[in-house]
């Protein structure tokens, strides 16, 4: 025993009842009144006491992890569990780690890696952090740099990086803990690099203003070459080629490189022809006055009012104006093809203040088709906190063994890891609101796990969260509105 735990026993506190006192006394602290070098020394001291912080937190993730996984260990060497109930186990406890530090379950592997190397493998660094002489991004660098090194090289490393550990920038300490590694360790550099060759992929992330980002992760030699074709490509666009017609439509191409690059790159990942449409499905839900403004009534109707609301599941918001802009391309595109339909109509059912998805039942065992779409459509993302991984599975809360029904309020849409997470140990989840409950409500699921306790899910507004509240309207539908109800109902 510790002298310090010896301290909080004769003291009766416990850690974490004096470290929600910390908590408090930071969360009151004031700067009113301060001067500029108190208000400048406040915010060293806080950037210190991150540092500072953040130490402790690796030192109690570490145990918590070993102690679980020891036990784990001891349980699947005495036969008592199965190799892959072991696996089970040893991931969920980390998917606890996720929900205590409110993030998703891979920052959460992250975290603990790097908790385990600090503790066990870089004293130096760690000594600097918990001094709060560096921060946690800091310390991460020197943890990802030195992640391919024996425990015995990493001493080293560290060792070696200690002198500038404080000073250099974050680029700089990258650099160093890299020659560090070369120097030690040439073979364990070069395969990492293979391995990193093998995890290539290609992701996307919403943007603001309505724009995504596509990120291409590959070989460095790869990605590079691929930029430099699509320049040469952009720049040779400008260059004569004798064709009037080619010349003149070069010319008169309004858009700059940035542009015409993206453009170019776009449509060849895809396989499609210079403005041609997606040939995917996109969903974006609207109220039907987004499609048809003039149907409108009450008060924001018009054009671009403020009852333009559109969501890209998953994504995030669109205004009605580019709603608008790409349905009137597909129609457009449609009509260019003979009337190929390329424009689908969906009616999708909401509680009167207009917020949240209405579920409908199934007989089905298994979640498909429209039941399925409607849960993807309502939950968006994972429906765990902090997750925010695409939905992979759409699972039963209670279990069909246990007499869960195949419907929409029994069901949730997780990621493929949380989605085997609920099977583990001591992990339960329990509909606490179907969302068709008198008095309205979201879909709420509460899961509960060992350690973490209880975790409310909760699914988002139709529309996303941000967005004013709505009232139910109440009154007969315009004659443009039952047109368009119709419209829909023959769709």
């Amino acid at each position: 025993m510790t002298q310090q735990s010896i301290t909080d026993q004769v003291s009766g506190t416990t850690v974490p009842g004096r470290l929600r006192t910390v908590l408090a006394e930071v969360s009151a602290t004031g700067v009113d009144g301060l001067t500029e070098v108190e208000l400048l020394e406040v915010v060293a001291l806080l950037e210190m006491t991150k540092g500072a912080a953040a130490a402790a937190q690796a030192r109690a993730t570490a145990r918590f992890v070993e102690e679980r996984d020891t036990r784990v260990a001891e349980m699947a060497a005495a036969e008592e569990i199965s190799r892959r109930e072991a696996s089970l186990r040893r991931r969920a406890t980390r998917s606890e780690v996720a929900l205590a530090r409110r993030c998703s379950p891979g920052q959460a592997d992250r975290h603990v890696g790097a908790a385990r190397a600090l503790v066990h493998e870089l004293p130096g660094t760690m000594a600097a952090l918990t001094a709060g002489e560096i921060s946690e991004w800091r310390a991460t660098i020197v943890v990802r740099e030195t992640a391919c090194l024996s425990p015995e090289h990493r001493r080293e490393a560290d060792r070696r990086l200690a002198g500038g550990l404080r000073d250099l920038g974050d680029r700089a300490l990258a650099a160093a803990a890299h020659r560090a590694c070369v120097d030690l360790d040439q073979e364990s550099v070069v395969e990492r690099r293979r391995r990193a060759a093998a995890s290539r992929h290609v992701s996307v992330r919403p943007a603001p203003d309505g724009m995504a980002w596509l990120s291409i992760l590959g070989p460095l030699v790869d990605v590079v070459g691929a930029h430099v074709a699509l320049r040469a490509a952009e720049q040779a666009r400008h260059v004569a080629t004798g064709d009037p017609q080619a010349d003149a439509a070069a010319a008169a191409d309004p858009r700059g490189r940035g542009a015409w690059m993206a453009d170019t790159a776009l449509e060849l990942l895809s396989g499609r022809a210079p403005g041609q449409p997606q040939p995917v499905e996109i969903g974006l839900v609207m109220r039907e006055g987004v499609l048809l403004p003039g149907g409108r009534s009450g008060a924001g109707a018009g054009a671009g009012g403020a009852d333009d609301e559109v969501e890209v599941p998953g994504h995030g918001a669109l205004a009605g104006d580019l709603a608008r802009e790409h349905v009137l391309r597909l129609l457009d595109a449609g009509d260019d093809r003979d009337g190929e339909t390329a424009l689908w109509l969906r009616r999708l059912w909401t509680a009167p203040a207009g917020r949240d998805l209405v579920a409908v039942d199934s007989r089905q065992r298994i979640f498909a088709g429209r039941l399925r779409r409607l849960i993807e459509l309502r939950d968006a993302t994972c429906r765990v906190p902090w997750c925010d991984a695409p939905v992979r599975e759409v699972d039963h809360v209670r279990p069909v063994a246990r007499g869960g029904e195949t419907s929409a309020s029994n069901g949730m849409g997780v990621c493929q890891r949380h989605n085997l997470d609920k099977e583990a140990p001591g992990w339960r989840a329990e509909v606490i609101s179907t969302g068709l409950d008198p008095g309205g409500g979201s879909h709420e699921v509460r899961l509960t796990t060992p350690a973490a306790g209880d975790v409310r899910c909760l699914a988002p507004p139709l529309l996303g969260l941000g967005r004013r509240e709505r009232r139910p309207v109440v009154g007969q539908p315009s004659a443009l509105e039952a047109r368009l109800l119709a419209l829909l109902d023959a769709a």
